[in-house]
């Protein structure tokens, strides 16, 4: 049995929304599409102000642009994320300080912040790993405090919510994923949630390639120019459309991959429950994005991926430390006691969990996993 790590989710309707668009011969952002993934994003987030972008590294550039990041400017983010987490705050010339992950949660570790912050500090990235999170209003209330903005990377969160709210909409921005890995998708694709306001109208200049255009268009403006920093970072129709199929069935969907994130829980209990391996209890309601467990350490880890590999499953590891890379490296990482980034980066085992996996094919890797611990 062959068994992949992920097969991207699709609906079905994706090809009538495109051939749509075709008909209307208007390809570029800010068409009937974008407006109607804006519409359905808003409903599910209750963020009033959603703009679509081409990923969700576009996404966190565009708050980097937003938020005005300076050459000296600090900014917090864990070290357990995803490269570009960090590199779009780097290209406006920003320190990053990395801070390292609570095991328990796979996410930075907010006590640790305090130790972070300077006088320099202009913003706290907050990732929510696998749409896991914890102790956020903590993480809000400092920010306020210190008059520090707050980002979520919430590429991996659509649809998952702390106390029943959506993540991404407890910070200033929220950016989210909808790359092909994620839940729903439309190849590479993302959104930026603007909790906001008072940054709204610098994100649409933005959006604009830094221009007045949007105001021209609505007749606000006798021409358009060239007003401050901005990109190309809006999302085709043609990906809007099809994103829409997809943002259209995103409960379906959730629901189908919890109750795969469920059983995989259940039927790995008794290996949890001896101590050959673990995996999280979580506080929020998450999404089921990825299913993970933790073994003894790297060694063991390799030897588990290999082994599955042999029985035609595939699974992986995820991010190297960012404080440990040659880019990284330089820059200064918080911890306490214990590199816990480290250390529970190397237990850290992700197996195939996608929309149209089977239970076959769940109890299958089961058993491939009981055979390599009990065998």
């Amino acid at each position: 049995m062959k068994i992949p790590f992920n097969i991207p989710y699709i609906s079905g309707n994706e090809v009538n929304y495109i051939n749509d668009v075709i008909k209307m011969q208007s390809y570029s952002s800010t068409g009937k599409y974008n407006k109607l993934c804006e519409e359905e994003l808003t409903t599910l987030t209750k963020c009033d102000c959603v703009r679509l972008t081409g990923s969700a590294t576009a996404a966190l550039e565009i708050t980097a642009l937003a938020i005005d990041v300076k050459p000296g400017d600090e900014v917090i983010l864990p070290s357990f994320t995803y490269v570009t987490t960090a590199s779009a705050f780097v290209l406006r010339g920003a320190k990053l300080v990395f801070v390292d992950i609570n095991p328990n949660t796979m996410c930075m570790d907010e006590s640790l912040l305090e130790k972070a912050i300077s006088s320099k500090t202009k913003a706290i990235v907050l990732v929510h790993y696998s749409g896991f999170t914890s102790n956020i209003n903590k993480v809000v209330q400092l920010c306020q405090e210190k008059n520090i903005y707050l980002i979520e990377d919430a590429a991996q969160s659509i649809d998952a919510y702390y106390e029943n709210q959506h993540l991404g909409t407890f910070g200033d921005f929220g950016c989210i994923s909808f790359h092909d890995t994620k839940n729903i998708q439309c190849g590479e694709g993302g959104a930026l949630l603007i909790n906001n306001k008072a940054l709204l109208e610098k994100v649409d200049l933005i959006l604009e390639k830094g221009t007045n255009r949007k105001d021209f268009l609505l007749g606000n403006e006798g021409t358009y120019t060239w007003k401050d920093l901005g990109s190309s970072f809006g999302l085709s129709e043609i990906s809007a459309a099809f994103l829409l199929a997809q943002l259209k069935e995103i409960k379906k969907v959730t629901t189908k991959r919890k109750e795969l994130y469920n059983l995989y829980q259940e039927k790995l209990k008794p290996l949890k429950d001896i101590n050959k391996i673990d995996f999280l209890l979580h506080q929020n309601k998450h999404n089921a994005h990825i299913f993970f467990i933790k073994v003894k350490d790297k060694v063991e880890r390799n030897k588990l991926i290999d082994y599955l590999a042999s029985k035609g499953i595939a699974a992986y590891f995820h991010y190297l430390p960012l404080h440990l890379s040659d880019m990284g490296k330089d820059y200064q990482f918080v911890n306490s006691e214990f590199d816990y980034t480290l250390i529970e980066s190397e237990r850290l085992v992700r197996l195939p969990l996608f929309y149209n996996l089977s239970i076959q094919q769940l109890n299958y890797i089961v058993d491939c996993i009981d055979q390599f611990y009990l065998s």
